[in-house]
């Protein structure tokens, strides 16, 4: 199997090459980038030894598969062209900031009768499947802070409070009824947010703050059976009437595993191997997008 990878910037570097670098045997990986300093760079350091310069060099190769790591903008014009020609595709989260371009790659997908994923990494961490499978949750609430991280608000919100977005959709047992946002804005730039999500058994809560001090990820949900805190995607803390547990990993436990992107690799090349999506978690991933254009509709009014 021949899989293609387009884009090798900071994301594809941190997340996704040490991931690759470690199944070699189960596919031939072709790299795809116009950087010659950065395809030198990363041909040494993880000795890739297949790579060009062009998707279209890249489509030309005849591979199976495309995982597409390159800009947000880039996105549906790179899965477009792989869907036409009969490749699988896997686009980092989100797969565009139009949702029109969103729901058509997805027709496309199912035309072609091929697999699209966008990878959203916390569905696939093993804390977050614990949170998963708590029953009757009552309130949910998702905290994602980050350290003098001002910027653009439609970047951001798609960027990173998207992630918050998608983990409570995610987590969610039943249908929204509604949503509500509100932001804090300073000279343009967006500084915190807030969004409520409501449906007839759970209340969600999800802040971001760009400016908080420090970087950190917390999650709560309550339940009838305790109540249960994230912390960091690593650490998992459960507070029962006469008792606490609490979970965690291994020192050695690799950083890619416990936040999602090994798995959510493998799943993808395991459904290109099989023909199957019985595990890509994509449930509900359009609404994710939704929800994140209505907050920048909503800003735009």
């Amino acid at each position: 199997m021949k899989i293609g990878v387009v884009g090798l910037g900071n994301i594809a570097q941190k997340a996704y090459l040490p991931t690759y670098s470690k199944i070699r045997d189960q596919a031939d990986f072709i790299f795809a980038t116009r950087n010659e300093e950065v395809r030198n760079k990363l041909t040494k350091q993880y000795n890739l030894t297949k790579t060009v310069k062009t998707v279209d060099e890249l489509v030309a190769q005849n591979i199976d598969a495309c995982f597409i790591h390159s800009a947000t903008a880039a996105h549906y014009k790179l899965a477009r062209k792989c869907l036409e020609k009969g490749i699988h595709v896997f686009i980092d989260k989100p797969a565009s900031e139009n949702i029109k371009q969103v729901k058509e790659l997805q027709r496309l997908a199912l035309k072609q009768s091929k697999i699209l994923m966008i990878g959203f990494n916390r569905r696939f961490a093993p804390m977050v499947e614990r949170l998963k499978k708590v029953k009757n949750k009552r309130i949910i609430s998702l905290q994602k802070n980050r350290v003098n991280a001002i910027s653009d608000p439609k970047f951001m919100i798609y960027d990173l409070f998207i992630h918050l977005v998608d983990t409570a959709v995610y987590l969610l047992d039943d249908k929204i009824i509604q949503t509500n946002s509100k932001i804090i804005q300073n000279a343009g730039k967006l500084e915190m947010i807030t969004l409520t999500i409501e449906t007839a058994k759970t209340l969600v809560n999800l802040t971001m703050d760009l400016n908080s001090g420090s970087n950190r990820e917390l999650y709560e949900v309550t339940s009838s059976t305790g109540t249960y805190v994230l912390e960091n995607l690593a650490q998992l803390k459960i507070y029962h009437e006469n008792s606490n547990e609490t979970f965690s990993f291994d020192d050695w436990d690799n950083p890619l595993y416990v936040r999602g992107f090994e798995q959510m690799v493998a799943n993808f090349i395991t459904s290109v191997k099989t023909m199957t999506s019985s595990d890509l978690r994509q449930k509900n991933i359009y609404l994710s997008h939704k929800i994140c254009d209505e907050i920048i509709n909503k800003i735009q009014q």
